[in-house]
């Protein structure tokens, strides 16, 4: 499994679960919703699972990067409440 960064604050800030879950889904995943997609390689999705599905916390936030053709998890973070 790669190693992921660590969020910056700047990110965990504007993705929260209210602005999070106020944008439309644009894909249903397996386990999560496409929340954003910038065309440029980033795009956004917050998980529809929680602790008890096996998350490692509730309401996770997962950045992909388009990386060499590939998409490839950059960060993974709790979305803030609020």
């Amino acid at each position: 499994m790669p190693r992921l960064a660590y969020a910056p604050r700047w990110m965990r800030d504007l993705y929260t679960l209210a602005h999070l879950e106020s944008l439309p889904t644009l894909s249903v995943g397996q386990t999560c919703n496409l929340k954003a997609d910038d065309g440029e390689g980033e795009r956004v999705w917050l998980s529809r699972c929680g602790v008890e599905d096996g998350e490692p916390y509730a309401h996770k936030v997962t950045i992909e990067t388009l990386e060499n053709g590939r998409w490839v998890t950059s960060h993974e973070f709790p979305a803030r409440k609020g």
